[in-house]
């Protein structure tokens, strides 16, 4: 995947992960969801689904919705106002390959802070299994004690760990049943293992606020969960909210080292909440997130993901195109549409010779569709299609100055001999490779329109055969593209990349960007 590709790709995957989230919102909002479980319920099936994009949405069918303009089904094609992919898809380097462009500098900054994060988030890991094994028993097979942390936590899903410090001993029964009441609610719900998932979506998503927003509600949302389930089996708000304070001073005052991984019970960034929350008399205490809860929850998230993951904007067809898609088709005996398919392969083109000298300074041709239709026929169809990829502008004014045929024929001997590689010869080398690509083009890409009108077959008309090309099939998060790759291209530079993209998944292939302009004039 090129960057470009890959750039866009994330791109897109952020805007369905935004979407998503928007949509998850707005359901807790219009159901006036206030339970801390079923709102953490929520928002970690929206971190899941976020995460399982990058690596489930290539592989799904795209739900195409035809929402927008359709496209003109005019010959030749115009220039596409509104593409799938970035306008400035087509890079050349300017002297040298090793010049990295700013797409590839992008891509590898990204690359960097996710190594980063995830680096980070394995060393938190490593010293997790290490604090767990320098801990000592006590007469609870799941609790351990540690003298290099102030305050509980509680480590692993697997083999989940609960850690106290030293100080534990001296504390009175409420306290430490408070304690283990909480922290046995963080086993139960999987805070751990959803926390470390949320810790892996920022490492992808580094770039994305929502991510790091769904971390910390994630955890914020933890933790008031869990005050719940302890309020009710103590059922003392005084002694619980002590002992939520005392957790507190203590990690405040603590100068020991903690992690990341761990989950605390209590933080500095919403004591303050969670007391409003537990000494609130008026507020009813919400049942847990049954087991049920879970299931339907994910029940009603997976057609929602799938939808999210799979659904693209497609322009709608218009008229014209979908009554030629309704008619059936007749096969034109004299066409080459029943021959087999000839592939693209890279080769070594031909030398096309000097072109026509240049006058300096001359004025542009406005419309060269105009110029083209004011010459009369049978020279009509030699402009129009037979050299409407190469001719020159200049070369178009001189041909519109002559007023009788010969003077056009002899024009066009001298149009092609200035173009023939080995003009003592008899043969015109240039002619015949030209029509050979017309010929190929008309076999190759017609689809609904003659093949040396769409864009692909007007580039490979004008520049040959690509010297490398990428075909890519649709996926949940692209359309149908391919990618042409050129060494040099005169007035683009070296390494010259082209990408065709197929907007309504049809066949009908079109060029995002040129920089020569010259292609689809």
């Amino acid at each position: 995947m090129g960057s470009n590709v890959f750039l866009w790709y994330l791109a897109v995957l952020s805007c369905r992960a935004l979407g998503l989230a928007c949509l998850a919102w707005l359901t807790l909002r219009v159901f006036r969801i206030k339970s801390s479980s079923v709102k953490h319920a929520v928002w970690a099936v929206v971190t899941a689904m976020m995460l399982a994009l990058v690596f489930v949405s290539p592989g799904l069918p795209p739900l195409p919705i035809r929402v927008l303009a359709p496209l003109a089904e005019t010959a030749p094609t115009p220039r596409i106002l509104v593409e799938r992919f970035p306008v400035d898809v087509l890079y050349a380097h300017a002297t040298t390959r090793h010049v990295l462009s700013r797409r590839q500098a992008v891509t590898g900054f990204y690359a960097a802070v996710a190594a980063i994060l995830f680096i980070r988030l394995i060393l938190g890991y490593i010293f997790t299994r290490r604090l767990v094994r320098s801990s000592m028993p006590t007469e609870n097979l799941r609790v351990r004690e540690s003298e290099r942390i102030s305050v509980p936590m509680t480590v692993g899903q697997f083999q989940p760990t609960i850690l106290l410090p030293t100080e534990w001993r001296e504390w009175d029964s409420a306290k430490l049943q408070a304690v283990l009441t909480h922290e046995e609610a963080h086993i139960r719900r999987a805070d751990w293992a959803i926390g470390v998932m949320a810790r892996i979506n920022c490492c992808v998503f580094w770039f994305h606020p929502l991510s790091w927003w769904l971390k910390r509600q994630l955890g914020l949302l933890a933790e008031e969960a869990c005050d719940d389930h302890a309020l009710t089996r103590i059922g003392d708000r005084q002694d619980y909210a002590r002992v939520l304070l005392e957790i507190a001073s203590a990690m405040k005052s603590a100068h020991g080292r903690f992690l990341g991984d761990a989950i605390f019970m209590a933080k500095e960034t919403n004591v303050e909440r969670r007391m409003e929350q537990i000494l609130d008399d008026t507020r009813t205490i919400p049942p847990a997130f049954a087991r049920r809860g879970w299931v339907a929850l994910l029940l009603c998230s997976l057609p929602v993901g799938y939808f999210v993951s799979a659904v693209q904007l497609a322009p709608a067809q218009s008229r014209k195109a979908v009554a030629v898609a309704e008619s059936p088709r007749t096969p034109d005996p004299s066409s080459q549409a029943n021959k087999q398919p000839v592939q693209i392969v890279a080769q070594t083109r031909r030398d096309n010779g000097q072109q026509a000298p240049t006058p300096a300074a001359p004025a542009p041709v406005r419309d060269r569709a105009a110029v083209l239709s004011s010459i009369e026929t049978p020279y009509q169809k030699w402009l129009d299609e037979d050299v409407r990829w190469i001719i020159s502008d200049d070369e178009i004014r001189a041909f519109k100055r002559y007023q009788t045929d010969d003077e056009r024929q002899a024009f066009i001997e001298q149009f092609w001999l200035r173009r023939d590689p080995t003009p003592n010869t008899n043969e015109n080398e240039m002619k015949e490779e030209h029509y050979r690509r017309i010929a190929f083009a008309n076999d190759r890409f017609t689809e609904k329109i003659p093949g040396w009108q769409t864009d692909r077959g007007a580039t490979y008309i004008k520049y040959g055969p690509p010297d490398a090309l990428d075909s890519h099939s649709a996926t949940a998060v692209t359309y149908p593209y391919e990618t042409w790759r050129y060494r040099f291209i005169e007035g683009m530079g070296t390494n010259a990349e082209l990408e065709f993209v197929d907007l309504t998944m049809t066949g009908r292939y079109h060029l995002t960007h040129d920089p020569s302009e010259k292609i689809r004039q």
